[in-house]
């Protein structure tokens, strides 16, 4: 959030440059509603919603209020050495223990960490210690089956899938050795995605009431500075009718229960770069969805325990997606139910343009790089210099544009002077001396405010598109990550401060105020862009320096106009 406002203020500060230019010199005219907090009220220490927070629609019959208690159907177990089943796929390595039938493993293993400790091996997404990731608990009533510490059989101990071939499943049961009570879990994987289909199946005991399922205690970062991206990425996020609801981490206090009310398509834990996520399959009804997302602060401050909830069919039957992988927008959106908006783009309002500009900046950049066959610096670099000669038609336009604004200089100072004490009149003759002399105040502006969206919505790409994730370029170790040298932001000023300076040397008159503005500008935004990411400052600087032969170019042009003798003052 703090790179959001320096990026917003660098921005002002930019466009405030533009409106300077243009109007100083020269001188112109003076949230479909949840379903309630009772779905995902579960009591801090047992789980199990309190009796007034239970939907009269999951209530327990008669005949099931005499059968036993949940608790009985699951038998004390003592402890004891457990097994682990493998799943391992062309991009993940998945472990599943038999206690409780619970994630305690998940590797990418085409992506490397960054982090000290475990720099170079593959990334781990699940923290030491977790005991709730994908765990599970039936509650009906007041009455919850904990299943987290009951032994699953494991069908099969591993899977090995391989690329292109068929997709293999992990079966996870629980029998009860005195009742037809049965819990059976099934994993599908396929060798060529990241997303697993899980279907879940209770028989033996009439199903009714919630079934909760654990998304863990956060995500273990792998970047180069771990202690930031928990600060400033680590959250639980859920998307329903109304939008997509997040909380980070860190603004969980110990002890604290946050509920984010559904129904939901789909609830997620993310980092920056990566995210698991629970979500509905594309050819369910709506009626499926997740009803709540409840979480739990605890005393690390990079935890939360995350628990998921949703209604249990009449059949006992329940089936969802599970997405284990990288925040690539592509993967996500197969994946279905908008799961790619997990992917923060700073302000709500800004989304509706970014999320598409962004998406597009990035698949031809990605593509770029597959078909030249260039790293993605070089890449940057050709595309800061395409960016300025695809707008320079509109630069040439704009400097036209200024350079009819200063012909007409004398006759609207003339105009302002006689009609000084009439605004009324005044704002006619001038309006009337615009369309004679074919002049349009704004069109030194409009065209110049084009390359801001773009710079935009590449902060974001920068921030948060994995396939820039620990690229090297020249000296820089990442271009997500600032310039350790300061070469590149400091770059980007000095071809900002030599852009201005070309341009108020085709100036035919000085103004004290910009020349105030072309030191303090490239000065402040290079403190600014410090921050920001390298492949971010290497695109701007590359288009400042792109423009440098432009503006010699539009120099000489305006050097030519400026011998054309000023219109007829007779003709107004």
């Amino acid at each position: 959030m703090e790179n959001e406002k320096r990026l917003v203020l660098a921005i002002v500060l930019m466009l405030a440059t533009v409106f300077v230019v243009n109007l100083l010199f020269p001188p112109g005219r003076p949230p479909e509603t949840g379903i309630g907090e009772d779905t995902t009220a579960v009591r801090h220490e047992t789980f199990a919603p309190a009796e007034e927070s239970v939907p009269q629609a999951g209530a327990p019959t008669p005949a099931e209020e005499e059968a036993r208690p949940l608790r009985q159907l699951v038998p004390p177990v003592e402890p004891e050495e457990e097994d682990t089943a493998w799943v391992t796929t062309p991009h993940l390595r998945l472990g599943f223990a038999q206690r409780g039938a619970r994630l305690v493993s998940a590797e990418m293993l085409g992506f490397e960490s960054l982090a000290d400790e475990t720099k170079g091996e593959p990334v781990q997404l699940v923290p030491p210690g977790t005991e709730d990731f994908f765990s599970h608990q039936w509650v009906v009533g007041d009455d919850t089956l904990d299943l987290r510490d009951v032994h699953f059989e494991m069908t099969p101990r591993r899977l090995d899938l391989i690329e292109g071939g068929p997709a293999r499943t992990l079966t996870l049961t629980y029998r009860h050795a005195g009742s037809p009570f049965r819990v059976d879990l099934n994993y599908s994987f396929h060798p060529d995605s990241y997303t697993v289909h899980l279907e879940g199946r209770l028989s033996g005991v009439p199903a009714t009431g919630w079934w909760l399922m654990g998304l863990g205690s956060g995500l273990q970062s792998n970047e180069w500075d771990p202690e930031s991206d928990y600060k400033a990425n680590l959250a639980f996020a859920a998307k329903g009718p109304d939008g997509v609801q997040s909380r980070k981490i860190r603004d969980v206090e110990p002890g604290e229960r946050v509920a984010l009310d559904g129904p939901f398509d789909w609830a997620a834990v993310r980092t920056k770069y990566f995210v698991t996520a629970l979500a509905l399959p594309l050819e369910l009804e709506t009626e499926a969805r997740l009803s709540g997302l409840m979480i739990t602060g605890t005393a690390d401050p990079n935890q939360a325990r995350g628990i998921v909830s949703f209604p249990m069919s009449r059949d006992g039957d329940f089936h969802y997606q599970v997405y284990i992988g990288p925040q690539d927008p592509g993967k996500l959106a197969r994946a279905g139910r908008d799961l790619d908006q997990v992917l923060p783009f700073g302000y709500k309002w800004l989304q509706p343009i970014l999320r598409p500009l962004a998406g597009a900046i990035t698949a031809l950049l990605v593509w770029s790089h597959n078909v030249l066959g260039l790293g993605y610096g070089w890449v940057l670099v050709l595309f800061g210099i395409g960016i300025r000669v695809v707008l320079f038609p509109l630069y040439q336009k704009s400097m036209r544009s200024q350079m009819a604004m200063m012909r007409v200089q004398p006759l609207m100072k003339e105009t302002q002077e006689k009609y000084k004490n009439d605004p009324q009149r005044l704002q006619q003759e001038m309006m009337k001396i615009y369309r004679e002399h074919k002049v349009n105040p704004l069109g030194g502006c409009l065209p110049m405010l084009l390359p801001f969206p773009i710079l935009i919505a590449l902060f974001f790409v920068f921030r948060d598109t994995i396939e820039f994730r620990g690229v090297p370029f020249l000296w820089l170790p990442d271009l997500s990550r600032p310039d350790p040298l300061y070469i590149i932001p400091l770059l980007m000023g000095a071809s900002l401060f030599l852009m201005q300076w070309l341009g108020q040397r085709s100036m035919p008159q000085s103004n004290p105020q910009m020349k105030v503005m072309m030191w303090v500008m490239p000065v402040m935004l290079v403190v600014l862009f410090l921050k920001f990411a390298a492949g971010l400052n290497l695109y701007y600087a590359t288009m400042n320096l792109a423009s440098l032969p432009q503006q010699l170019y539009l120099n000489k042009e305006r050097r030519k106009a400026a011998g054309k003798p000023p219109p007829d003052k007779k003709k107004n």
